[in-house]
């Protein structure tokens, strides 16, 4: 299993690649061709998406940002306490209820809706195992890291605004007091508020990288009838392609979502458990996938670390993991990795494939032993 395909597969899909584009649609080809020369039986499973979450996330920093400014002099200025707390719970309140509207498709600008495609592969019927990957790739104002910090400033900010909210019902509060969370406040604003989608990003660490792990993982299990692969879309406007997929039948198995492996840094494990209780399958239980990818990895070289996934950023696993499945998502990477993800820079020039062909043999190796 020497993966010859990977390097030139992996800088043919690093290309920007929105969903419904035609860049998008040719990587699920070349995806396809690679699988189906592995053996698997491909179809695609079409489903309409367009950026309303997206909008969504921008329209609460909106919102939050303008309550800011709003609640100060409320929070200062000597106006009757429980009309200064109602008045601001009711503006953080609707704030919060028109953002949830707009990521639920309402709004006076409607999205384009665009035809994206959930490719789905496997050699047989009753699947243990998925791999799971997705084939998109988007650019915004802010990299990765930089929503981090504009995530958790946002939500420091508010819940520290509430709190003067409470207290307010007794007195006005002191400057100095408000004007902390005041400012995290706005501060995060700025940076969740604008376009959701500014240029474009070739996508390498996030997700090229996770397709070819995926496929060298899907090349040393080839010869196995219960591993299936699933490359979802749309996982950019907020893992659409995954919440189709978990809404049609009940998918048996656990899963291994591949998200962004970099050539620097840990690996990064983190688990996903099924949020209900779903009904036993006959898949590996999820302390056994952990404790055979930890073993697999970790002799492959780089420091493995069970880790959470960090505020304001969501992955396909979470939403596997709301329909009932058990899984893990694998990814590599550093500071340094956020902080060129979600833009131009996250370019093949700058990253290897050669990390995430060593994590999809690893797991083929660890899923091996499991599945026997």
């Amino acid at each position: 299993m020497t993966a010859a395909w990977a390097s030139d597969l992996f800088r043919r899909v690093a290309v920007p690649r929105l969903p419904g584009s035609v860049a998008v649609a040719a990587v699920e080809q070349l995806v396809t061709e690679q699988l189906q020369g592995f053996g698997y039986e491909v179809h695609r499973e079409p489903f309409e998406t367009a950026t309303n979450r997206l909008r969504g996330v921008a329209a609460a920093g909106v919102g939050l940002g303008w309550c800011a400014l709003a609640l100060f002099p409320l929070l200062v200025l000597p106006i009757h306490g429980l009309t200064a707390t109602l008045g601001g719970v009711a503006a953080l309140a609707l704030a919060a209820v028109v953002a949830a509207w707009i990521a639920r498709g309402g709004g006076w600008s409607v999205d384009t809706v665009v035809t994206a495609n959930n490719v789905v592969a496997c050699r047989g019927t009753s699947i243990r195992l998925w791999l799971v990957a997705h084939s998109d790739s988007k650019a915004q104002r802010l990299s990765l890291r930089g929503r981090v910090f504009a995530f958790a400033a946002l939500g420091i900010g508010a819940g520290g605004m509430l709190a003067c909210l409470g207290l307010r019902v007794i007195a006005p509060l002191p400057i100095g007091v408000v004007t902390p969370w005041i400012g995290l406040t706005l501060i995060g604003a700025v940076g969740m508020a604008g376009p959701p989608l500014v240029g474009g990003s070739s996508g390498a660490v996030d997700n090229a990288s996770g397709m070819i792990a995926a496929l060298a993982a899907a090349e040393g299990l080839r010869e196995r009838t219960d591993v299936g692969v699933l490359i979802t879309g749309a996982e950019e406007f907020g893992m659409e392609g995954a919440r189709v997929w978990v809404a049609g039948t009940r998918r048996a198995g656990v899963f291994i979502n591949f998200d962004g492996i970099d050539h620097v840094g840990s690996i990064n494990i983190m688990v996903h458990a099924r949020r209900h209780n779903a009904e036993v399958d006959s898949g590996p239980t999820l302390p056994q996938l952990l404790r055979a990818l930890q073993e697999h990895v970790s002799a492959i070289g780089p420091p493995v670390r069970r880790s959470r996934l960090p505020l304001g950023i969501f992955v396909d696993g979470s939403v596997l993991a709301a329909g009932g499945m058990d899984g893990i998502t694998l990814s590599r990477g550093d500071w340094s990795t956020l902080g060129v993800v979600h833009t131009a820079r996250d370019t093949p020039e700058r990253t290897s494939h050669e990390s995430a062909v060593a994590v999809g043999k690893a797991v083929a190796r660890a899923a091996a032993g499991l599945l026997s």
